[in-house]
Parts: C-alpha cells; structure tokens; sequence
C-alpha cells in the first residue's frame, strides 16, 4: 500500500496559534458537496423518525417539503416533542460518516499536530442543536473530565458545523490558553449529565471567543481547553458533527468507544490504516450498536 502524501497541513503560524490557544479554526477543508452524503443519512434519520411519529399519531404532518435546517423541529413542534439526547450516535453510523472522519484534507490538519500518524479514537456525534433547547445548550467543560485518565496526553477533536454558525444559533465558545491550565474538577449539575468546574474558568479571563463558521469550515481543539455551547436563539436546527483523534497509540483506557478506534493515516504502519468494512466489523463486534437508541 503507498503511503498517502499530506495535501492540507498546516502552517508553522496555525501550528503555533493552535498550541499556544489550545484550538484553531481552519477554513473551507471540505467541500460542501463532500459533506452532502452526511446530510442524507441525517436526513434518513428524520424520515424514519417522522414515520413513526406519524404512524403513532403524534404527528399530522410529515413536513416532506421543509428545509434540512428546520424540518426535525417542525415535526417535534406539532405534539411539544424534544430531543431525547443530545447527539445522534447509534443512527447515523455509516460509511458516509466514515469517509468523513478519514476525508484526506480532514486528516492532513489533524496529522499537522500527530506526525501524520493518526488513530480515530471510536468517539462520534451529530448534534441537533434545536432553538431554545437547553439540553444542547453545554456548559464550559473540558473534554477530559468526560474521559477519564486522558489528560496526560493530547486528544484532538474536530468539530464541523453543517449549517453556518454564530453567536445567535448556538455556536461554539472558547477560553484561549486554557489549555495550559491542566484538568480541573468537574461537577455533574444537579438534574442534568453535563459537568462543569466548581469555579467558572470565565471569570478573570479578558478575552472570550465566539466562533463564526461555514459550512466547509473546522475547528479542531485539545481536550483540556474550556469551550461551551450556547443556546440556539434562531428558529432554525443547528446541526454539527464532532469526532476525536489522537497520535497512534495514545493510550485510550477504558474509553467507552475504545472498541470502534482504529488507525486511520500512518506512514509507519500503513498496513494498519482501517478500511470501511474493518471499521463496520469493529462495530458489529462492540457493544456500541445496541447501547445508544440515538
């Protein structure tokens, strides 16, 4: 097998920007049209959905004719339905969500920071951010404190919107150099399965940045930097994407998606690098397929 050349790393300024900030957004990596086969199995999800709804007699109206970005809230709307969970996980497993996490231009920004060895660390989600939500609406957190004994090493996670995103519908939020903090103790909110720290990182900090994106754009952060969602105030569904990587061989522990990891760009091994079919028989094998509804 040849070795795939890196065609998108990035430059010694973004390397820099990126650890000295502990995130980075990086602009247009992936066409849209690349990211349109997501789109579909997404949108197969509401099908299914909707069908059963109506089927059952929440629903009256299928909303076949509403645009991606609101038909899911349209449907819930008609009977004051929510979302159950705040990612899809289970449902949108397929080789369109694959091709994603190994899309080669994707994979040279995560690589700039890994040595080009990278393994897909079996962590996923596509995220229904809906408006006014507060299930979705996460608060500062750590990525470590929901990953038991990985702070000692770096794991990469990129975050990709499917729709434009800003401060109104829900975007992301980060505390540049944060980071550089080291993990700190998380608490769950009473009522809710998010954590947070038992001080807000916020106060004192002089600076707070909103992202803006595109669709096409990425921001891909370490696991100790503060980030947190806002709510969605728009009257339109903020979808996104989000996976994890890390340099091959990071220790993953006892990660709950460790049986779905997988090397997925080597130059040293590349007879290791995961192919579709490798990866659905992780899957079929884990305890993934049948843990998670969504």
């Amino acid at each position: 097998m040849t070795a795939v050349v890196p065609l998108r790393t990035l430059d010694p300024i973004q390397i820099e920007t990126f650890q000295n900030q502990g995130y980075l957004v990086v602009r247009q990596v992936v066409p849209s049209s690349d990211l349109l086969p997501l789109v579909e199995v997404v949108s197969g999800v509401v099908d299914r959905q909707t069908d059963d709804l109506y089927a059952e007699g929440k629903i009256t109206d299928l909303c076949r004719e509403v645009d991606f970005t609101q038909r899911w809230y349209r449907v819930l709307q008609q009977f004051g339905g929510q979302n159950e969970v705040f990612g899809w996980h289970t449902s949108v497993f397929s080789q369109a969500l694959f091709n994603l996490i190994v899309h080669p231009s994707i994979l040279d920004v995560v690589g700039s920071l890994t040595e080009h060895e990278i393994q897909f660390n079996g962590d996923f989600w596509v995220r229904p951010k809906l408006p006014d939500e507060k299930l979705t609406t996460l608060p500062w957190h750590q990525d470590s404190a929901y990953m038991p004994h990985t702070e000692k090493n770096t794991h990469l996670t990129v975050w990709m919107p499917l729709v434009d995103v800003g401060a109104e519908n829900g975007t992301l939020q980060f505390l540049p150099n944060s980071h550089l903090l080291g993990l700190k103790p998380h608490h769950h909110i009473d009522g809710e399965s998010f954590k947070t720290p038992n001080q807000d990182p916020s106060v004192g900090s002089d600076c707070i940045e909103t992202l803006k994106m595109k669709v096409g754009d990425l921001v891909i952060f370490h696991n100790l930097v503060f980030h947190r969602s806002l709510l969605n105030r728009t009257k339109s569904i903020r979808w996104s994407v989000d996976f994890r990587y890390s340099q091959t061989n990071t220790p993953l522990g006892n990660l709950w998606h460790k049986p779905i990891s997988c090397v997925v760009r080597s130059h040293c091994s590349p007879n290791k690098v995961a192919s579709w079919n490798d990866w659905q028989t992780m899957w079929e094998d884990s305890p993934h397929k049948s843990s998670f509804r969504w």
